[in-house]
């Protein structure tokens, strides 16, 4: 498998965490479920030392820390089921994640259920799982991001255009979900729109050549690129500004 589609899958399945979510408060939702019960500062504390160690993806390091703290939260056994998910324990991260889902982060397991089907290949399932957790979830990028990324591995590449848009849309910053659209692009055919999505992101050409080759394309070869490189911004909303248009689309 190639370097570039590893360290993707990697990333999707959760490398870049999102922080520590909110719980503290126990307010009611909008979706009528109440928030984790409050928590002492101390657990707090180790819980976001663990997401640290989870994000620079040191997932033995996290359940050795999360061993030792011996909590009994629901955030502490989300971070033990992305542990498990990223040392390839997949029935044990599954069964957490399981245990997860009717709990005040269940948005977060089902987005894990998702990225642990996506793991293994197992496209449709994952479109599944991120498809509640979306729903659950609708305003978070990394969330809207991975579905789309899913749904393009399926084939559903228009879905999967939203998806991502939506997601670059929600937060410029995710680089993951830039890096997918430019796939996307690649696999649809769209090599010029995927050479300007990389320019106007500011993404170097090592990364970019990675990204082409993971979506089953062959590297540029010089002149190719010199020509692909030509042009400037394009739709109603000027792309390179940042702000993705509605109006571009996928082929089929």
């Amino acid at each position: 498998m190639k370097i570039y589609r590893w360290i993707t899958i990697l990333c999707l399945a959760g490398l870049s965490l999102p922080a520590l979510p909110v719980l503290a408060d126990g307010k009611e939702q909008k979706d009528g479920k109440r928030g984790c019960a409050e928590m002492t500062q101390e657990d707090r504390t180790q819980l976001e030392m663990i997401a640290k160690v989870l994000a620079e993806g040191k997932a033995y390091a996290a359940l050795a820390f999360l061993d030792a703290a011996k909590l009994d939260l629901p955030v502490a056994r989300l971070y033990r089921a992305h542990a498990l998910r990223q040392t390839a324990q997949f029935e044990q991260a599954g069964e957490l994640y399981q245990q997860l889902v009717s709990s005040c982060v269940g948005g977060l397991a089902y987005q894990g259920l998702g990225l642990l089907a996506e793991m293994q290949e197992q496209h449709e399932t994952a479109i599944g799982f991120l498809k509640v957790a979306s729903r659950m979830m609708p305003v978070d990028s990394k969330v809207r991001g991975d579905y789309g990324y899913a749904l393009m591995m399926y084939g559903d590449h228009q879905a999967a255009l939203s998806e991502l848009l939506t997601a670059i849309e929600l937060d410029g910053n995710n680089r993951l979900a830039i890096h997918n659209l430019i796939m996307l692009m690649y696999k649809t055919g769209q090599d010029e729109r995927a050479t300007q999505l990389a320019k106007d992101f500011s993404i170097a050409e090592q990364h970019l050549q990675e990204i082409r080759q993971a979506s089953g394309l062959p590297a540029f070869k010089v002149n190719q690129r010199q020509q692909f490189s030509l042009g400037g911004c394009y739709g109603n909303t000027q792309l390179c500004t940042g702000i993705l248009s509605p109006r571009l689309e996928a082929v089929q």
